[in-house]
């Protein structure tokens, strides 16, 4: 009877999960689509070259999120958000201008390089998959260095409800990860790192 209840509770959260990690990704999705408007307006001019690091970035973030949780679930948020990343890219295309690297992309871009070659040199290592999920939330850290600055000068130049939107999906992530939870802390890094990082400038862009 006892084992009977475990296996209802865990197929209740199991069910739960479901659906936020849903919610989760239509945030987001919801989010980048506000961001990207202003894009289709011609108010903004994104650096192509930026996003496209951006974009290969986040897909190396997913990929190995994926193979470091094993479950489809809890991967559904950095998925979206790797396509997402992309087609802003592609739409940075046509809006957009080409420019050189910033440093901070650079740093990027070698931090992201670095992970993709841990994850081949040592992919048939238990700790391979924990090690380049470190190394990813470094280089997206270090990435919004230039977007928290630049709230900070002129808090406009951010669309508050982007913001609040992205800052809602990772904390709704939260708890996609602990309900289903196997005991690895790690699992928490990326929704945790997110939720933080976006909040910033959420709170900066109201100011």
């Amino acid at each position: 009877n006892q084992q009977q209840k475990g296996r209802c509770s865990l197929k209740t959260n199991e069910e739960k999960s479901r659906m936020l990690a849903f919610i989760a990704g239509l945030l987001s999705v919801m989010a980048f689509m506000l961001y990207n408007w202003k894009n289709l307006l011609g108010a903004t001019h994104p650096n192509v070259s930026s996003w496209a690091v951006w974009a290969f970035i986040t897909i190396l973030n997913f990929t190995s999120y994926k193979k470091l949780t094993g479950d489809w679930v809890k991967s559904l948020l950095p998925t979206a958000n790797a396509v997402m990343c992309i087609l802003t890219a592609l739409l940075a295309l046509r809006t957009g201008s080409f420019r050189g690297l910033s440093g901070i992309d650079q740093l990027c871009l070698l931090i992201g390089i670095i992970a993709g070659l841990c994850w081949w040199l040592f992919k048939s290592k238990d700790f391979a998959e924990t090690l380049v999920q470190i190394i990813l939330e470094v280089a997206i850290v270090i990435g919004f260095i230039p977007t928290i600055v630049g709230a900070i000068h002129n808090p406009t130049s951010e669309p508050w409800m982007s913001w609040l939107l992205w800052t809602v999906s990772f904390g709704t992530q939260y708890f996609v990860v602990k309900l289903t939870w196997r005991g690895k802390l790690v699992d928490f890094l990326y929704p945790v790192n997110m939720f933080l990082f976006h909040c910033a400038v959420f709170v900066l862009a109201l100011q």
